[in-house]
């Protein structure tokens, strides 16, 4: 909800609890752990939802740092389940070079892709299939303001199914700025392959101490999002929203996480 709320721009701007889907890289430098867990239906559509939960935990500067997620998505109909898409991963980030003023992070992650056909109305099963696919991204701080970000996705090329259909193969590259303490500019391209670049940017702004506003624009297809975050003693709520692009409805997405350890963020 946070991601979505600022254009869904990602790749540039630090959450652990979410660096496992969107740039294990950040997992390099963590001052504290972090559990997240969302919900949405998309386009709010009554057929379908969609649940994840993540973390990131904090190791050692060392041994570097641990991520792990989960994602499940259905379509159903009445008491009927058409569709399960689950995605479990497991990601591990950490740091390649540090000084004073900046810093360079490296992380990858281990996908595992289900995806699980419901039972015609004639009896055929349809069955499963099962692959995995492999991440990488990098994180990198300069000068403290400025961080820049970027992922390859599904660099293995994973094929599921009997017709051997193509996982998304993405490249993501991004910048964030914070011009003044409590306030976040970002802007990344995503670059998936066989379709057009899609370009995403947002900002976050801390009105009061723990209340954060948020908003973004992305294109292809054209949206505008929205959302708010606030957290207090570890615990946090964010919301977020963005417009359906065209005849869709729009899209509202809600989401509780926990901080521990370091400093408040």
């Amino acid at each position: 909800p946070r991601a979505r709320g600022m254009g869904e721009a990602t790749v540039a701007v630090s959450d652990v609890a979410y660096a496992a889907f969107n740039n294990p890289g950040h997992l390099g430098n963590m001052d504290q752990g972090k559990i997240a867990a969302t919900y949405v239906k998309p386009f709010r559509l009554d057929f379908t939802d969609f649940y994840y939960l993540g973390s990131g935990i904090p190791l050692s500067e060392k041994w570097g740092n641990l991520g792990v997620a989960m994602s499940h998505f259905k379509v159903g109909y009445q008491d009927t389940t058409l569709l399960t898409e689950t995605q479990l991963t497991v990601a591990h980030g950490f740091g390649l070079y540090s000084d004073f003023h900046s810093r360079i992070d490296f992380g990858y992650a281990l996908n595992f892709y289900n995806v699980d056909l419901g039972t015609s109305v004639d009896g055929l099963d349809p069955g499963s299939d099962t692959v995995f696919g492999f991440d990488m991204g990098f994180a990198m701080t300069l000068h403290k303001r400025t961080h820049v970000g970027f992922q390859v996705k599904n660099v293995n090329n994973p094929q599921i199914g009997v017709d051997e259909e193509e996982l998304r193969r993405r490249v993501v590259a991004g910048v964030s700025y914070e011009p003044y303490d409590g306030v976040i500019t970002t802007f990344e391209f995503d670059n998936e392959l066989g379709y057009d670049v899609q370009y995403q940017g947002g900002v976050e702004m801390y009105v009061v101490q723990g209340f954060a506003l948020r908003a973004g624009v992305l294109t292809n297809p054209n949206k505008l999002t929205a959302g708010f975050g606030y957290s207090v003693a570890g615990f946090g709520f964010d919301y977020g929203f963005s417009t359906g692009g065209g005849t869709l409805e729009s899209t509202h997405q809600f989401g509780l996480n926990f901080a521990w350890g370091g400093e408040a963020q």
